[in-house]
């Protein structure tokens, strides 16, 4: 990838958010970079800026850099009383809680985020934190409120132009419905999904949908094509650098070779899966992984 010596700030900014989003997060951070030299302090593009190159860290793995970025974006937003902008660092900062294992705290952020949605009427933010409420909820066991706020997120998302956003929201209804047994709506959603995902070129979302494909092959108890699924999506995630996708990839497959009874392979799986974990900081992944039952 090459960069315009004369490409203006905004552009780059614009840039890089787009390269982000469509999961090129190597291509992202060093548009990022060059962004960051060439933006004028006290300009909204320098908050933005923040706000992008956290999400970049979040995606890549690095939860303490992404936390630094995401904070300097509030406190940048707030000084410029961007309530927006400020509600999109806090509700970024919620993800990192979460993943985090600090489920109260997430839920606070991702509440406190919605609430400036709302009043500023932003459908993308409301289907952003509506989004990680239902996965907040889906967590703790609250099913039905889970798919409210995921019904919630859809409906949010399909107001705006993000194709991207509709897919996430849609990954979100499927995998509350896998929990809830009801398989035939996972089925609709996901296909839905899979398909506004690859008319997007939404890389995450298609590595996303391969994985909850493979978890509804293995709730119907089809683990070879489960775990052809995770593994699948597993490679795909690591190549495209998202660690924590990956290890949700790889502790799928670990559960799938243990009901084949590939315990040697499923260690393996399992071991890549901690260390994914462990590398982002993911709390509550690890401890789910203590919990999961050994076949």
């Amino acid at each position: 990838m090459t960069i315009g010596a004369a490409e203006h700030p905004e552009v780059l900014v614009h840039a890089a958010r787009a390269a982000a989003r469509c999961g090129r997060l190597r291509d992202a951070a060093e548009l990022a970079e060059t962004a960051a030299g060439r933006v004028r302090q006290g300009t909204r593009e320098e908050a933005e800026l923040a706000n992008i190159r956290g999400g970049i860290a979040f995606e890549l793995g690095q939860l303490d850099r992404a936390e630094s970025w995401f904070e300097q974006a509030v406190w940048l937003a707030g000084a410029r009383e961007d309530r927006l902008l400020a509600a999109k660092a806090t509700n970024n900062l919620g993800s990192i809680a979460h993943l985090r294992g600090k489920v109260v705290l997430a839920g606070s952020l991702y509440s406190s985020a919605l609430e400036v949605y709302q009043q500023e009427r932003d459908a993308v933010g409301v289907a952003q934190s509506e989004h990680n409420l239902g996965v907040v909820e889906r967590e703790l066991g609250e099913l039905d409120r889970a798919a409210e706020h995921a019904s919630r997120a859809v409906a949010a998302a399909r107001r705006t132009d993000d194709p991207r956003l509709v897919s996430l929201t849609l990954l979100g209804t499927a995998e509350t419905a896998i929990r809830q047994g009801e398989t035939e709506l996972a089925h609709r959603t996901l296909a839905a999904a899979r398909a506004i995902a690859e008319m997007a070129e939404d890389a995450l979302g298609l590595i996303e949908s391969a994985r909850l494909e493979a978890l509804l092959a293995y709730v119907a108890g089809r683990y070879g094509a489960a775990l052809g699924g995770a593994a699948g999506a597993y490679q795909a995630a690591v190549r495209l650098g998202s660690q924590q996708l990956a290890g949700e990839c790889a502790f799928l497959a670990a559960l799938t070779c243990r009901r084949l009874g590939r315990k040697n392979v499923a260690e393996r799986f399992r071991r890549r899966a901690e260390v994914l974990f462990r590398s982002v900081g993911a709390v509550a992944a690890l401890h789910r992984m203590d919990l999961a039952p050994e076949h």
